[in-house]
């Protein structure tokens, strides 16, 4: 009987030690590398994700500035073309752009000009330029000639030069992230 007690422990005893071997489960050292390892390719995750959204939010502000700095100038650029202006005076950083007045002939026949330069409806100043985008903001702007080419006959009248401009656009929403942009006319 003895001799089948010791046979009927030790077929329990092996019995105990497979079923130990087949439980599956981790030990609390294996949960915690596994969270640390987790945690860290998550910061990896979320921080490549945070720094592209920025990004792409930057450049699609950027793009928006930039948009709305061309349309300005095209704007402005096709008042002047439309105009088909002969000569541009400027006050107080006011710009009228005039044409020569119409030729006539005398009754001797000859071709002469009575007043000159005329002004046009053209008007060129700092309230010239209205955002189309009301989420854009124009904070500052400067209009200059340069290098202007004055009529001699009339030395307050300048008939060729750049006009420059140059103009600080913001996001109304974000007054910190001021944009500059400059553009040159020539006439």
């Amino acid at each position: 009987m003895r001799h089948c007690a010791n046979r009927s422990l030790k077929r329990l005893s092996r019995q105990l030690t497979e079923i130990k071997k087949r439980e599956e489960g981790f030990t609390l050292v294996e949960l915690l590398v596994t969270v640390v390892v987790a945690s860290i390719l998550s910061g990896v995750i979320i921080t490549a994700f945070i720094t592209g959204t920025l990004g792409f939010q930057m450049t699609n502000e950027t793009s928006e500035l930039r948009s709305e700095a061309d349309y300005l100038i095209a704007s402005v650029l096709s008042d002047v073309n439309r105009t088909e202006f002969d000569a541009v005076t400027e006050a107080s950083g006011t710009f009228q752009f005039y044409r020569l007045s119409a030729p006539g002939i005398s009754e001797a026949g000859m071709i002469y000009r009575e007043a000159g330069y005329v002004p046009t409806d053209l008007v060129l100043s700092e309230d010239s330029f209205t955002p189309s985008n009301p989420q854009i903001t124009v904070e500052r702007l400067t209009i200059q000639l340069k290098d202007p080419v004055f009529d001699p006959r009339r030395p307050t009248y300048m008939t060729g030069g750049l006009i420059e401009i140059e103009m600080d656009l913001t996001q109304t929403n974000d007054s910190d992230s001021v944009t500059t942009f400059e553009s040159s006319i020539p006439f």
